[in-house]
């Protein structure tokens, strides 16, 4: 009897796995498909067979305005039923679905302590749908991320084919589509018209032919080269590079003072306060590319001990090593550390790099503004395809609420959606990996006015009743 049910057992694992895996030569045209395309997914299956097809992908909302957040979806195609979709919010306080059906409808919900909502809805009537998916953010020094996954079923022919087409005009450009078909998984990656960047960054010009310097000018501090000190007079030794004329400005405590010159070589003495000390200098050339690097020194009354003395030698000659070899061949076991905080100014972005940050590659952390097609505005943070131990902060002000911000992934020769924050009119970047940035600018119909609106602009005093009424009349919450 046992060997009877074992048998049987078996047999029926063996029909379920036959069932899960009998999808098969799964094709998806094209293979490269971009924002707007027809994307076509065929393959093979058991004869009349339902086969479930769901897609899952993460963006970041298009808009950005503290406290609260907004993606808009025009022209939804919603396949037939059975079908389902869901939205998982990360870091909001609230989520809201609005659903143009005849009039806008809302679903809406609250997150949990992590900052995490979710919103799902089956069997939605087929058609085609204006849709908005905003809320309010929980923490605003942190990207927000939207979840978007949605699924339906298919049925193979009798002969065991199945074909299934989708417009991918509300996906943005740099999204991965994440697809499992009958249990196959396929990932996608959605393509747009930006450009592959240059493989070498030419100058630009202007119509008079001279060349526009894109770069910050570069500072090496020689010395100091090491951040504790028994004497309240230290000498400094500091170099200035640039394409174009530059100013340079050196402030101890906020005090500007002055220096002696030589070729790019600028030196003279420090005075320092017992205490921390900070020494800044500040570079900006003539077309308003700033560098700035912050050094902070301290100076203590008593005489160092000799072990402390010998820890602060060898980390002063670790220290000028590192410096003096910014010019030269580095061995490949040495570690590149940025010296100081280092701030770099330009045009309208600001890249900011912390003490201390590890540069898994050889070279200078550096910024330059790069001109790539279909873009607002792009950058090349270099080394390329160096990875920093502390993220870099890239900044930059601009007008468009309604943008996107890409960067360019060798590994898939393609331009991909990365996550960002917005304050006080600033998009603000975290840096992991060099290589070129850009902002893209979305234009998205405005004309279609949407519920989203009305909340967000009264949203204390009606957001109960609103909720109230849609409740009450669709029954849609």
């Amino acid at each position: 009897m046992v060997s009877i049910k074992k048998i049987l057992m078996s047999c029926l694992i063996l029909l379920l796995i036959s069932s899960v895996y009998a999808v098969s030569d799964v094709k998806i045209t094209p293979s490269n498909p971009k924002v707007g395309d027809i994307i076509t997914i065929t393959g093979k299956a058991n004869p009349n067979e339902d086969i479930n097809c769901q897609a899952w992908f993460e963006i970041s909302p298009s808009i950005v305005i503290q406290p609260y957040f907004l993606h808009k979806m025009y022209n939804v195609e919603i396949p037939s039923t059975p079908n389902a979709f869901k939205v998982i919010g990360e870091n909001v306080d609230r989520l809201y679905i609005n659903i143009k059906m005849g009039i806008w409808v809302t679903k809406s919900a609250t997150a949990n302590s992590d900052g995490i909502a979710v919103i799902s809805k089956s069997n939605v009537p087929a058609g085609t749908y204006d849709m908005e998916i905003g809320g309010t953010i929980k923490d605003p020094s942190k990207p927000v991320k939207l979840k978007i996954i949605a699924s339906t079923t298919i049925k193979a022919d009798e002969n065991g084919n199945f074909k299934y087409s989708y417009k991918a005009n509300n996906i943005p450009e740099g999204t991965v589509v994440h697809l499992n078909i009958g249990g196959v998984s396929r990932d996608v990656l959605i393509g747009g018209d930006t450009p592959t960047p240059p493989t070498t960054v030419t100058d630009n010009t202007t119509t008079t032919d001279k060349v526009l310097d894109k770069e910050p000018p570069k500072i090496i501090v020689l010395s100091p080269s090491k951040r504790e000190f028994n004497t309240d007079k230290v000498d400094f030794d500091i170099i200035v590079e640039d394409k174009s004329s530059y100013s340079v400005k050196i402030y101890l405590n906020g005090k500007e003072i002055k220096y002696k010159k030589e070729d790019n070589h600028l030196f003279g003495t420090l005075y320092l306060n017992p205490g921390e000390n900070e020494l800044k200098i500040e570079a900006e050339d003539k077309f308003n590319n700033k560098n700035e690097v912050i050094l902070k020194l301290i100076y203590t009354y008593n005489k160092i001990s000799e072990n402390k003395e010998e820890q602060s030698n060898k980390n002063t000659n670790e220290i000028k090593e590192i410096i003096s070899e910014k010019k030269t061949e580095k061995n490949n076991n040495q570690e590149n550390i940025v010296y100081g905080t280092v701030i770099k100014k330009v045009g309208n972005a600001t890249l900011i790099i912390e003490d201390g940050t590890k540069i898994s590659k050889e070279g200078e952390i550096n910024i330059e503004e790069v001109p790539i097609p279909n873009t607002t505005i792009s950058y090349l943070i270099t080394p390329e395809d160096a990875e920093f131990s502390k993220p870099l902060e890239l900044r930059i002000k601009i007008k468009n609420k309604n943008i996107s911000v890409l960067y360019y992934d060798k590994s898939l020769n393609s331009w991909i959606n990365v996550p960002y924050t917005i304050d006080e009119g600033e998009v603000i970047i975290k840096i992991n990996k060099g290589g070129y940035y850009a902002i893209k600018e979305l234009n998205l119909n405005d004309d279609k006015s949407s519920i989203f609106d009305n909340i967000r602009n009264t949203f204390v005093v009606f957001f109960n009743i609103i909720l109230l009424i849609i409740k009450m009349i669709f029954g849609f919450i």
